[in-house]
């Protein structure tokens, strides 16, 4: 019988192979959930055509609804997303033509009724005639014809030199008798019969005083044969202002102006005025015509235009008192 101190080889080498297959101890671990790896957002244009009011989300650029509120394309936050505004004139349009749609009214409201099961809502919209909105209506349209008028005025104003030249000099005539240019107890003297000792063919020395700035009176010009404009009343008056609008309107530069009057009155008064070369308006006194029943406007010197040795004189407004 062997002793304990002997070993048996094959029982070592049994006992090494099985703790070599066993190997150290591993732990249990809890069960984890499978994750997709993340993938980078990269920037890049939209794949819709963007509209007013579509928000651009700032991670990817996607272009959503307004009505959403996380991006359809990565999913991010709309919450500092960048919205598309309406262009200028969209604005300008929607101002000028408002859409008409379905008006949108909240029952139980104040202003159409109350909520407490009354048909005071259903009655007030029912209502066959709205003299407010009626009236609402009309206004939006005059206010939008109104618009349409004066940014046509101001295009036509913009791109047409003779309207231009109409308007600024009906202006300054307008703001010349509000400013006190003409006092406020001098009433207008229109004169009975207009003449000429010459006047250019197609032109009327009638064009010198019928109050209209588009047309104007044209006479050949000559040191030996001065152009003479007559002005008869048809009763005594007293002249004490004059406005002149000198030149050919549209055709100032090319057209020669006055550069010296001779007024000669019937009473036997005679005053000279010297005119500035200027396509606006300008104010004269008159100091020596009494109870006079005509005037002669005497051209005797001339700013020559650039085409032609014709003077014109587009319009002569005399005030006064009638006796």
């Amino acid at each position: 019988m062997p002793s304990k101190a002997q070993v048996n080889p094959l029982e070592d080498v049994v006992a090494g192979t099985a703790q070599a297959k066993t190997g150290p101890e591993i732990s249990e671990m809890v069960p984890q959930v499978a994750r997709d790896r993340a993938v980078a957002v990269t920037k890049t244009a939209p794949s819709r055509r963007l509209q007013p009011g579509d928000l651009i989300c700032g991670t990817c650029g996607e272009g959503n609804p307004s009505t959403r509120r996380f991006c359809s394309r990565c999913g991010a936050s709309l919450f500092e997303a960048v919205q598309v505004k309406v262009s200028w004139w969209r604005r300008l349009l929607r101002k000028l033509l408002p859409r008409r749609g379905p008006k949108v009214v909240k029952i139980g409201s104040r202003k159409y009724g109350r909520d407490d099961g009354t048909p005071g809502a259903a009655a007030r919209l029912a209502k066959p005639t709205d003299v407010k909105g009626a009236f609402r209506r009309v206004l939006r349209i005059v206010r939008n014809v109104l618009a349409v008028m004066i940014l046509l005025g101001g295009v036509l104003y913009g791109a047409y030199p003779p309207f231009r030249h109409g308007i600024n000099n009906r202006y300054d005539s307008i703001k010349g008798r509000i400013t006190n240019d003409i006092d406020a107890n001098l009433s207008p003297i229109h004169a009975a019969s207009v003449t000429a000792n010459s006047t250019a063919k197609g032109s009327s020395p009638l064009n010198a005083a019928d109050e209209l700035l588009n047309t104007y009176w044209l006479a050949p010009w000559s040191d030996s044969s001065h152009p003479v404009l007559t002005l008869k009343f048809s009763r005594h008056v007293t002249l004490r202002k004059m406005i002149l609008h000198s030149g050919a309107g549209s055709s100032f530069v090319q057209i020669g102006r006055p550069a010296s009057l001779l007024l000669s009155f019937s009473n036997g008064e005679t005053e000279t005025i010297t005119p500035q070369d200027g396509s606006q308006s300008q104010t004269f006194d008159i100091n020596h015509a009494d109870l006079v029943t005509s005037v002669q406007i005497q051209v005797t010197g001339i700013n020559p235009g650039s085409s032609g040795s014709d003077v014109a004189i587009t319009e002569v407004e005399l005030f006064g008192y009638n006796t």
